[in-house]
C-alpha cells in the first residue's frame, strides 16, 4: 500500500501529517522485526539499550563506513558486548568497506578476537572477505553491507550461494519491491528505517573520494552533496527551477508513518543510521521506532496522527533536515534543497529584534515550547544562525525559564547573532535541554528474571533464577536457622530478594518456600541474591563465547588460502572467450553508440565496451562487414549491462542477454543481479570496477563467479594495484585485471531524478550540455538516464604522460573511458595512448574547457 508523502521536500511549519491509510485489517499473526540501532560508542550502545533496540551495530577501529565516530578498540568491545547481552541485546561488527591488500592480516585478527567473545554477526561489504571469513568461521553469521547495492532478486540468490545470512537491501526500493525480493528468496532482508539518506545508490559513490581524497566506500565521506551547487544547461543557469541552493541533499529519512506497510514486506531487520550521531538521538529514535513496531502488530494500523506526530517532533529536536518518506514509502524527490545542515523544528517567526545594553532579543509567537539553554537555528537572509537562549522574557517583562507553545515571547540571544537577523526569519528549535536531560535520566530497560527462594531449617539457603535464555541454581553457605527472638518473615525474604539495583535484571515473579519461625540475616539474602544474578550473568555471557577454530591466522592471507569451494562453486565455462594477453597490457576503450565502437576498433582498442541497449541496432542495421572485420582484426566487443537493474527492468534485459550469448559475446556486469544472470546464461564476464575490487581475494571471488576479467577499483594507486596484480599472479588464476586510465570517473548514480523539472519544461533537448557547478566554480557533467541521475567528475583523468609506472604494474588491460566523447576526439585519443603504451613520443591532448587529473594513482585514499 503507498503511503502518502509527508511534504518530504518542504520546511514545515508544523508536523502534522494529516490522514494516514492503514492496514485494512488486522493480520491474526505480526511477525515484529527486530531494531537496529546504532552504536558510535559506549556512551551510545547504552543508549539503544534505554531505547528498547534489539540489536546494536558497531565499528572497531578504522575499518568500518563511519571512521568519524569515535569506534570501539577491541579491548572496549567485550565490554560492550558483554553489556548488551546481560541485556539480551545482539551485537554486530561493521566491516563494511572494500579491504586493501595489506590490511587483510589486521582485518582477520579483529574479526577473530570479536568471534572468540561473542559477536553475533559481522557486516561485510568485501565478498572476498566473506569467503574467508565463511569459509574459516562456518557458524559466524555474515550480513551484506547495504555498499554492495543489493537491489533485486537474483543478487540475493547470489549472495544465498555464497552462505550469507542476511543482505541490507539498498534504500531506493519500493515496500512492493521489497516483498517480492523477501517473498523470492531465503536469507533475511535488513533496511534503512530513519536517519542519514546518501544521495547515490549506496557503494556507488565517488565524489568524496574524487573531490577531497576521503572515501565514502572507506567510511570518510567529506559530503559533497550537502554543498551548494548551480544547475546549468547548455551553458544558462536554470538553478531557479531548483528547490534551493542545495539540489542534492537529501532530507533525513523518517518512516514511522508508514511501518505496518513496512512490516507487510517480511523485512526482518529496522536500522536506524546514526553511528555519529549523539546517544540521545540513539535512544529516542530506537524507543520510536520499537513503539511504531509493536503498536502496528498489535493493531494492524499504523500510528495515530497525533502520537506520529509527536514523535517526529522529538526526534526532528535531536537532528532534523527535513524529513523524507523515502523512497521505500513511495517518495519520488527525496532531497531537501532548502537547507542542508541540521537545524530543528520550526519555533516561530521574528516579529521584532529588540537591542538593549549587551544583550539581544527576537520577539515571536511560539510555535512549541522552549527553556532557557536551549539552542536555536535562524533562518537569516545570509546563512542559518545558531545561539543559545540566555534568557526568556514575557511581554509583561517577567522571566522565566521556559514558555508555553501558543504565547509571545522575547528570546534573549546573542548580540552578534541579532544583527543578521530581521523581522519574518524563521527561527528553529535547534538543542531542546528538556528533552536531552529526559533522555539522559531515562534508565537501561531490564530483563524480567523468576526467582525462587527455598529456606528450611538445618539447609543451606537455595535460590533458583531463571532467565528466558539460562536457569541456575544457587547453593549458599549459610545454614537456616531456628529463631530465636524476632523470625524472618517471607514478606521480608521477597523484600530482599526483589532488590535487584544495577543489574540487569527486575523480579518478573518470587517464590518464597520457607519453614516457619526461620532466621535469616539479611545480608545473608543480600549477598546470596547478588551472587545467584552474578552467577546467572557469567552463564549467560560465556554461552556467546566461542573457542578458537584450528587454523592459524597467517594462513589465510596467501592466494593458497582462497576458499574456492567454501561458498560458490568455480563456473565450469572456458575464459578463453575474451581477447588473448600479450606481451604488454591491452587497451580496452569504453564507448557510447555504435558509430563510436566502429572508430574505437580501426584505431586499435584491443577490447571495446558497448552498452547492451545498443546489441539490437548493432545487429538489426547491416553492420555484418564492419562487425566482420572487427572479428577478423581480433577485437574483443563486450556488452555493457545497466549498473542499476530493480526486479522490473531485469525482466527487460533477458531476451538481450540471451541474444548476446547467441551471437557469442561477452557481458560487463556491475551488479550482482546482472552477474546472477550471466552465470545462469553461462556467459563469461568482466566485473566492474562498481564492485569496488580493491584485493586479490574479491577478485578470485568474481573469477569464481564466472569472471574472466575483474576492473579494479579507481581508489587504489598505484602501489596497491601492483600488490593485486603481483598477488593474483602468484595464485597463477587466469583472470585479467583491468583499471580505468582515462575520462570522467562516474562520481555517482542516484534514483533521485535531479533533471525532471528541466525536462517538464523541455528544457532538455538531445545532446543538451548540463552540468552542476559548485563554488569553486568545478563543472560537474550530468546524464539523465530514465528518471535517474549520474554525475560525472569536474577533471577529466588523464594517465598518458605516465605509461610507464602502468606498464611496470602489472595490470592486463588499461581502459580508456571516452563514452562521453564522439568521433575525432574519440580517434585521437586512442591513437595518443597507442603511442604512450608503445613508450613513444605522445601529444597532450586536452580539449577545451577540460581540467585533467591523474586520480588516485599517485595518491589513493
Amino acid at each position: 500500500m503507498k503511503v502518502p508523502s509527508l511534504g518530504e521536500n518542504d520546511v514545515p511549519l508544523n508536523l502534522d501529517p494529516g490522514k494516514k491509510m492503514n492496514s485494512p485489517a488486522i493480520e491474526m499473526k505480526c511477525r515484529k522485526p527486530e531494531i537496529l540501532a546504532p552504536a558510535g560508542d559506549m556512551e551510545a550502545l547504552k543508549a539503544a539499550i534505554k531505547g528498547g533496540a534489539d540489536a546494536i551495530y558497531l565499528g572497531v577501529g578504522e575499518f568500518n563506513a563511519r571512521q568519524g565516530a569515535t569506534n570501539f578498540t577491541v579491548e572496549k568491545l567485550e565490554e560492550g558486548i558483554d553489556l548488551a547481552h546481560s541485556y539480551n541485546i545482539l551485537v554486530f561488527l561493521a566491516l563494511n568497506i572494500p579491504i586493501k591488500e595489506h590490511e587483510l592480516p589486521s582485518v582477520l585478527e579483529i574479526v577473530h578476537s570479536s568471534y572468540m567473545i561473542g559477536i553475533d554477526a559481522v557486516i561485510v561489504e568485501d565478498l572476498g572477505l566473506v569467503d574467508i571469513l565463511h569459509s574459516r568461521y562456518p557458524d559466524l553469521p555474515l550480513h551484506i553491507s547495504t555498499q554492495v547495492t543489493v537491489h533485486n532478486t537474483a543478487g540475493v540468490h547470489f549472495l544465498e550461494q555464497m552462505g550469507v545470512s542476511r543482505t541490507i537491501l539498498s534504500r531506493e526500493l519500493t515496500t512492493s519491491e521489497l516483498k517480492h525480493i523477501i517473498d523470492n528468496t531465503n536469507i533475511s532482508a535488513e533496511i534503512f528505517v530513519h536517519g542519514a539518506l546518501c544521495y547515490s545508490y549506496s557503494g556507488r559513490c565517488l565524489f568524496s573520494s574524487f573531490l577531497t581524497d576521503r572515501s565514502a566506500n572507506r567510511g570518510a565521506c567529506a559530503q559533497p552533496c550537502r554543498r551548494r551547487y548551480r544547475l546549468f544547461v547548455d551553458g544558462g543557469d536554470v538553478s531557479n527551477l531548483m528547490d534551493g541552493e542545495y539540489p542534492i541533499s537529501c532530507a533525513e529519512l523518517c518512516t514511522l508513518g508508514g511501518i505496518r506497510e513496512i512490516i507487510d514486506t517480511g523485512v526482518q531487520s529496522l536500522k536506524i543510521e546514526g553511528r555519529m550521531k549523539k546517544p540521545e538521538y540513539v535512544t529516542a529514535s530506537s524507543r520510536a521506532y520499537k513503539t511504531a513496531v509493536e503498536k502496528a502488530c498489535a493493531s494492524g494500523k499504523n500510528l495515530e496522527d497525533a502520537e506520529l506526530t509527536s514523535m517526529k517532533t522529538e526526534l526532528a529536536k535531536l537532528f532534523y533536515r527535513g524529513f523524507t518518506d523515502g523512497f521505500v514509502l513511495g517518495a519520488h524527490d527525496v532531497t531537501h534543497a532548502k537547507y542542508s545542515s541540521n537545524y530543528g523544528v520550526l519555533l516561530g517567526k521574528v516579529k521584532e529584534v529588540l537591542y538593549a545594553d549587551n544583550s539581544a532579543g527576537i520577539k515571536l509567537f511560539l510555535e512549541d515550547n522552549v527553556h532557557v539553554n536551549d539552542g536555536v537555528s535562524i533562518n537569516t537572509n545570509k546563512k542559518m544562525l545558531g545561539s543559545k537562549i540566555n534568557a526568556i522574557e514575557l511581554l509583561n517583562r517577567k522571566k522565566v525559564e521556559r514558555a508555553e507553545k501558543g504565547t509571545t515571547a522575547i528570546l534573549h540571544i546573542s548580540p552578534k547573532t541579532a544583527k543578521a537577523v530581521r523581522s519574518g526569519d524563521e527561527v528553529y528549535i535547534s538543542t531542546d535541554t528538556e528533552l536531552l536531560d529526559d533522555l539522559q535520566k531515562q534508565e537501561l530497560i531490564k530483563i524480567p528474571v523468576d526467582i525462587h527462594v527455598k529456606a528450611f531449617r538445618g539447609q543451606p539457603l537455595w535460590i533458583k533464577v531463571t532467565e528466558s535464555r539460562c536457569s541456575v541454581e544457587y547453593f549458599d553457605e549459610y545454614m537456616v536457622q531456628e529463631a530465636r527472638s524476632a523470625p524472618t518473615t517471607q514478606e521480608q525474604i521477597i523484600k530482599s530478594i526483589d532488590k535487584l539495583g544495577d543489574t540487569p535484571y527486575h523480579a518478573g515473579s518470587i517464590e518464597v518456600d520457607a519453614d516457619n519461625e526461620i532466621f535469616i540475616p539479611v545480608g545473608v539474602l543480600t549477598a546470596a541474591r547478588r551472587n545467584a544474578l552474578d552467577k546467572l550473568r557469567h552463564n549467560i555471557l560465556q554461552s556467546y563465547k566461542r573457542t578458537s577454530p584450528s587454523f592459524q591466522l597467517c594462513d589465510v592471507v596467501s592466494c593458497s588460502g582462497l576458499p574456492s569451494s567454501a561458498s560458490l562453486e568455480p563456473t565450469s565455462f572456458s575464459r578463453s572467450h575474451g581477447k588473448q594477453q600479450q606481451d604488454k597490457p591491452l587497451m580496452s576503450v569504453e564507448v557510447g553508440d555504435i558509430a563510436s565502437l566502429f572508430l574505437a576498433a580501426r584505431n586499435g582498442a584491443d577490447i571495446v565496451y558497448l552498452p547492451l541497449d545498443c546489441f539490437e541496432e548493432l545487429f538489426r542495421d547491416n553492420n555484418n562487414a564492419s562487425l566482420e572485420e572487427i572479428r577478423t582484426k581480433g577485437t574483443e566487443i563486450v556488452f555493457i549491462t545497466p549498473q542499476i537493474t530493480h526486479d522490473s527492468e531485469m525482466e527487460a534485459l533477458m531476451p538481450l542477454i540471451s541474444a548476446v550469448k547467441h551471437a557469442g559475446y561477452n557481458l560487463a556486469c556491475s551488479n550482482l543481479g546482472t552477474l546472477q544472470l550471466a552465470r545462469e546464461f553461462n556467459i563469461p564476464f568482466v566485473a566492474q570496477k562498481e564492485f569496488n575490487i580493491y584485493n586479490s581475494y574479491t577478485a578470485l571471488r568474481f573469477f569464481n563467479s564466472g569472471a574472466y576479467r575483474v576492473t579494479l577499483s579507481s581508489e587504489l594507486n598505484l602501489e596497491e594495484i601492483g600488490n593485486v596484480c603481483k598477488a593474483l599472479a602468484a595464485c597463477k588464476h587466469p583472470v585479467q585485471s583491468e583499471v580505468q586510465i582515462h575520462g570522467r570517473e562516474l562520481m555517482l548514480i542516484t534514483n533521485n531524478d535531479l533533471l525532471g523539472p528541466i525536462a517538464a519544461r523541455s528544457l532538455l533537448g538531445e545532446g543538451a550540455e548540463v552540468y552542476l557547478e559548485d563554488q569553486q566554480g568545478s563543472k560537474f557533467p550530468l546524464k539523465r538516464i530514465g528518471h535517474r541521475t549520474l554525475i560525472y567528475d569536474a577533471k577529466v583523468l588523464n594517465m598518458a604522460e605516465h605509461a610507464e609506472q602502468l606498464l611496470s604494474s602489472g595490470v592486463h588491460v588499461l581502459r580508456l573511458d571516452l563514452s562521453l566523447y564522439k568521433g575525432k576526439a574519440i580517434r585521437d585519443i586512442i591513437r595518443n595512448y597507442r603511442l604512450a603504451l608503445d613508450q613513444k613520443r605522445i601529444r597532450n591532448i586536452i580539449y577545451k574547457g577540460e581540467t585533467v587529473t591523474t586520480g588516485h594513482f599517485f595518491k589513493g585514499v
